[in-house]
């Protein structure tokens, strides 16, 4: 199946840098995507594919092993590049090396090995075609081409891949400590962050395409509640059986969830996007974004796609503890309830409404937590040298700031990094998003890719030379 003329509308510039081993690295990417590098547990997980994709790194790549310090700190992965001027923050570029497992009922389903590195004369497929191998080793690939062409930058660059991203970044938090201990500093980060281009229809602005550098990302909170019951038969359940008391608890978070708050990269966006912005209520709202702050955030929070970029989100996701019959009623009962929390919430602010809101005989236990994202600024180096590149090599598509609502190891980085940037340079069409992003027949293609680098490659060029 072929991409639609429309996926490739926003490339440009694909005769920059011609004598980049694209063929090289597709088959490159495909031998790492060959790798089943599945996270679980310390204790489960099979680490013979890190190890072989941490030996195919040092391997495929020899300008960066002759110019940069490789370790390995556990399964995690340090390079160092050093650059001419030691005293320059350094350029942070980081991935991770685990990919989520196939789900289960659905592998007759994919149209070839998941974990065979196929690479054919369109697509390269697998399992990390879209997360995030195609990250980790096209960083590899821009900086080995950097440095055959240019030789050592002014400007150290350092590449941090974890090993458990998909599970809890115990590898990034590794890393970012050893960068704090050895007083490393990074004038800015790229990780992943948004992968395709939008619509810009969802804030009022149809036939306007989008794509976003988030500057933050949402933090994450997983709670538990508990009504405690006795059982027994259902003839007589005065004051409501277990059950019941846990649903009335959650039936009242839902009624007074938290309000809609509009954050600074939000804000941002609406102000780049004011001048295309044809449709009520935001068109007059956006003439005064401060001013109208409150508003805008409750409009937008009416709108699907809106609506986790202004809200702390709260996700009811799983129940035990029903009886085993219909005249039988249930002893303690649960709910596990999924927050992801706005930028400048934090988790003590959303378990005390929580438990104000369910009463005394509702336990309310915390089983996770991840804080939200500093906020970065909108500007500044790194930020704008990465805007400029994306709009040459994607021109007709307006860059404008944001949040990322899912997690990504940038937030273990704060105390070593100015600038923490979150997109991903490699543009699938957004069908392929949707339906590939640790789904069926993962697959990015081949000019998809080679422009990632290129993005890649550019950005290197105007910070670190």
């Amino acid at each position: 199946m072929d991409l639609s003329t429309d996926a490739y509308e926003h490339f440009a510039h694909e005769d920059d840098y011609p004598d980049l081993d694209l063929d090289g690295a597709c088959k490159r990417l495909g031998s790492a995507l060959a790798l089943r590098t599945v996270y679980t547990t310390p204790e489960r997980t099979d680490f013979a594919p890190f190890d072989e994709l941490y030996e195919l790194i040092c391997r495929s790549y020899p300008h960066v092993a002759s110019h940069a310090v490789t370790e390995r700190l556990g399964r995690s992965i340090l390079m160092t590049a050093a650059g001419t001027e030691p005293e320059l923050p350094a350029a942070l570029l980081l991935a991770h090396q685990d990919v989520v497992d196939v789900v289960p009922g659905t592998e007759d389903q994919w149209s070839c090995d998941p974990f065979g590195g196929l690479v054919d004369d369109e697509w390269i497929w697998g399992r990390g075609a879209l997360d995030i191998k195609e990250m980790l080793m096209g960083e590899l690939e821009a900086l080995d081409y950097l440095l055959a062409r240019h030789g050592q930058p002014r400007r150290t660059v350092v590449l941090a891949f974890g090993e458990d991203e998909e599970v809890d970044s115990r590898g990034a938090t590794a890393l970012a400590a050893e960068l704090e201990r050895r007083g490393v500093r990074a004038a800015f980060s790229l990780d992943e962050g948004v992968t395709t281009f939008s619509d810009a229809a969802p804030y009022g602005a149809p036939g306007v395409t989008i794509t976003d550098v988030c500057l933050s990302q949402k933090g994450y909170l997983n709670v538990r509640l508990t009504a405690h019951g006795s059982g027994g038969h259902s003839s007589n359940p005065f004051g409501g059986t277990s059950l019941e008391r846990l649903f009335r608890a959650v039936a009242r978070l839902s009624e007074t969830r938290p309000e809609p708050r509009l954050t600074p990269p939000v804000a941002q966006t609406l102000r780049r996007l004011a001048p295309y912005i044809a449709e009520e209520p935001l068109r007059t709202l956006v003439a005064d974004v401060d001013g109208n702050a409150e508003a805008l955030a409750r409009a937008a929070s009416r709108t699907r796609e809106l609506y986790p970029l202004v809200c702390t989100t709260m996700a009811v996701d799983q129940v035990e503890g029903s009886a085993p019959a219909a005249n039988v009623m249930p002893a303690d009962a649960s709910v596990t309830i999924n927050f992801r929390l706005l930028p400048e919430t934090s988790a003590d602010e959303i378990v005390s409404w929580v438990r104000a809101q369910v009463g005394e005989d509702i336990e309310v236990e915390v089983l996770h937590h991840t804080p939200a994202g500093r906020l970065d600024e909108a500007g500044g180096f790194g930020y704008e040298e990465l805007v400029d590149v994306l709009e040459r090599y994607h021109p007709g598509v307006l860059v404008v700031p944001s949040i990322v609502c899912g997690g990504t190891d940038s937030v273990r980085y704060e105390g070593v990094c100015d600038k923490l940037l979150r997109v991903t340079p490699f543009r699938p069409a957004p069908e392929e998003l949707r339906r590939g992003l640790h789904g069926v027949n993962e697959r990015i293609s081949r000019r998809a890719y080679a422009q990632g680098i290129r993005v890649l490659v550019a950005l290197l060029e105007r910070t670190v030379l």
